[in-house]
């Protein structure tokens, strides 16, 4: 089981030598996946992959039985033509993987075998996401000793992937409001993340039935190790999101590092640990920062009112 204790006055350190101190920081100590290591080599295939992870073309997908059908080298039983139905998590199943490449590792549970760790392995999006890492990267660079993007600063060059494994950038929100915030779905600290994701869905729904459009809701995970585009998938379900307006972001651990970095969100895992900061903020149609709130500790009125379109006797 899970355990979350807390500490004071963390100090990270940030690129080009800048410092961060957190006065109320979370340090989640994480659980068990559940699941098997992936298995050196499939028993009756010798061309199975030596690691477990294999690349392969998703044909179907049945979200209720929590299965893909999928084409390609390296399964464990395969039909004569290379396809298999393998087990997959629920979100999995959801994402909408069906006539695309996915990555994942090969596991045996209950003498079933599933795909896990599932992530998209078409060239062009993971050409994105490298491309995206390098922009960054420059980016943090010009921001020299500037910790973060702060209120009128725009949004970094990220391409992520969101819950349905598309990749998405700052420019697909242009002409959008944005809340952002940033959760883990491990965590089990119910003040913080699994809070913080609550408010966003309540938020979501004042928002919806004030008849407020042009709001999008986007959570940023900063755990690629396990946020998956179907593990998005599944907390959102859980939780009720309506993924009308409301879009899941992860991607690669080397692009995640950049882009946390130029949000200022501080992260660092060490021992089985995750030492975390928190921010919320509102994000201009021409994608600028208006509004950003330190720390867990925001409400969802706080940010409905600026959120809410002036009256007109507010504007005159």
């Amino acid at each position: 089981m899970a355990r979350t204790i807390f500490t004071r006055d963390i100090t990270l350190q940030l690129s080009h030598g800048c410092i961060a101190t957190i006065l109320l920081t979370t340090v989640c100590l994480l659980p068990a996946c559940g699941r098997t290591e992936p298995l050196a080599v499939a028993s009756g295939n010798a061309g199975a992959s030596p690691e477990g992870v294999v690349t392969v073309t998703v044909l179907s997908a049945d979200p209720k039985a929590s299965t893909l059908t999928v084409k390609g080298k390296g399964l464990p039983v395969p039909d004569k033509d290379d396809t298999e139905v393998l087990k997959v998590g629920q979100g999995d199943a959801l994402t909408g993987y069906a006539g695309r490449q996915i990555r994942g590792e090969l596991t045996k549970s209950d003498g079933a075998w599933r795909l896990e760790n599932i992530w998209p392995a078409d060239p062009v999006l993971v050409a994105a996401t490298v491309d995206a890492t390098h922009e960054v990267g420059s980016d943090l660079v010009e921001l020299g000793r500037k910790a973060y993007r702060d209120v009128g600063d725009t949004l970094p060059a990220f391409a992520l992937y969101n819950q349905n494994g598309e990749i998405v950038r700052p420019t697909s929100f242009r002409g959008r409001r944005l809340v952002i915030n940033f959760i883990f779905t491990r965590c089990t600290n119910g003040n913080m993340c699994p809070a913080n994701s609550q408010r966003m869905v309540d938020l979501q729904r004042k928002v919806k039935e004030a008849k407020i459009d042009n709001v999008t809701f986007v959570t940023i995970s900063f755990d690629p190790e396990h946020d998956t585009p179907g593990v998005l998938r599944q907390y959102a379900g859980d939780l009720g999101m309506d993924l009308a307006n409301f879009q899941l972001l992860t991607g690669p651990a080397a692009e995640m590092k950049v882009v946390l970095q130029e949000f200022g969100i501080l992260v660092k895992q060490e021992n089985g640990t995750l030492v975390h900061s928190m921010a919320t903020l509102i994000v201009s149609p021409e994608g600028r920062i208006t509004y950003r709130k330190e720390g867990e500790l925001w409400t969802v009125n706080e940010f409905f009112d600026r959120l809410t379109p002036p009256t007109p006797e507010a504007k005159s």
